[in-house]
């Protein structure tokens, strides 16, 4: 039985390498320590890795796809979830419109609004400076040394 390809060549060909290399380095790590078990699991997932590069199909995306599928055909009545699975814009010209202007009026209260407490704090630094200097011309002229 022959399953259809449901990865692109470039996927595939990613999924091999990784897969590769991943198998290496299992390889590397469980020849320095025979009772590594995480050496154990990388040559497993990189071998399932490399299988799935060579064969171009990966069960885990055929398992989603197929469930997602399902999904939307039982909830024929559930439009926003196929227009949303689908990339199409379910909200209308108007409420988009709507939702940009209550944005940019946020956007513009709240800059001006830290704008003040910026120009605030920079002159409260401003005059805790001028009052430690001339603490430091006090002291200086009571020890001249």
């Amino acid at each position: 039985m022959m399953q259809e390809t449901n990865l692109s060549e470039q996927n595939a060909f990613c999924r091999f390498a990784m897969g590769t290399s991943l198998t290496a380095f299992g390889i590397a790590r469980v020849s320095r320590n025979p009772n590594c078990m995480r050496g154990r699991l990388m040559i497993a997932f990189g071998a399932m890795k490399m299988a799935e590069g060579i064969f171009k199909y990966c069960p885990t995306k055929a398992l989603l796809s197929s469930n997602m599928q399902s999904a939307m055909n039982s909830n024929n009545n559930n439009t926003s979830m196929q227009s949303m699975l689908s990339g199409q814009n379910s909200m209308s010209s108007e409420q988009i419109d709507k939702l940009m202007k209550d944005f940019s009026s946020a956007i513009s209260g709240t800059m001006s609004g830290s704008n003040a407490t910026a120009s605030k704090q920079s002159d409260s630094s401003t005059s805790n400076q001028n009052s430690s200097d001339s603490k430091n011309s006090a002291n200086q002229a009571q020890n001249p040394s």
